[in-house]
């Protein structure tokens, strides 16, 4: 019985979390419809677009899925760890680039600003998308969508905080970067208790772990 109610109460905490966030993104999207200029309207629909690909892809990543229904050793889990984090680096180094190229071939400095800017998310999701997994592996269901809640609710405060002094398509980025950066802390700070990383890696280990659980 006590199992069985644990289950109803993180789902119940699950489905409202999930009301919350949706709740909290129209809101959002609502404000920043009626501040922004018409011209900036089409860069906040790729911007929201990208943004919801980018929490998308993190979310049903190989990797999660292998920390969540294998049992790794410490050691498989920072090797997971630190391929995660080099990759997430190695594609903030292309977009990055890929943003001033963009700017060169198209004169589009302000996408090339977004561009920039989302690619230093890249090495921010690796961490928290980690212990997300290590969290839902332990069923710990209500500090997800407690983490969840309050990074959105935090994102929500830093993109009306930014609107409020330069009203721009950025504010968007910004109030997603530190609901990241906000639920990765939370998600660090919740998932040492069952794992902290050890500091070693090696290529070879990363694609073998891959491939045997593949």
């Amino acid at each position: 019985m006590a199992i069985r109610e644990r289950n109803l109460t993180s789902a119940k905490w699950s489905l409202l979390s999930s009301i919350k966030i949706i709740g909290i993104g129209v809101l959002q999207l609502s404000l920043l419809a009626q501040i922004l200029q018409a011209n900036e309207l089409n860069l906040l629909a790729i911007a929201v677009t990208g943004l919801l690909a980018i929490d998308t892809l993190a979310d049903r990543g190989f990797s999660n899925s292998l920390i969540r229904h294998r049992m790794l050793s410490i050691n498989d889990l920072s090797t997971l760890y630190w391929g995660n984090m080099l990759l997430g680096v190695l594609i903030c180094a292309v977009l990055f680039l890929g943003g001033d190229l963009l700017n060169r071939m198209f004169n589009q400095p302000e996408l090339a600003v977004m561009l920039e800017m989302v690619s230093v998310i890249f090495i921010i999701i690796p961490q928290g998308q980690h212990y997300r997994a290590i969290l839902q592996r332990e069923k710990q269901y209500t500090r997800i969508a407690f983490t969840e809640t309050s990074s959105v609710l935090a994102g929500l405060g830093v993109t009306l905080f930014t609107v409020w002094l330069t009203p721009s398509v950025l504010c968007a980025i910004w109030g997603y970067m530190a609901m990241a950066s906000i639920r990765m802390l939370i998600y660090c700070y919740y998932g040492r208790s069952w794992f902290q990383p050890e500091y070693r890696f090696s290529l070879k280990s990363f694609s073998q772990i891959r491939a045997r659980n593949g």
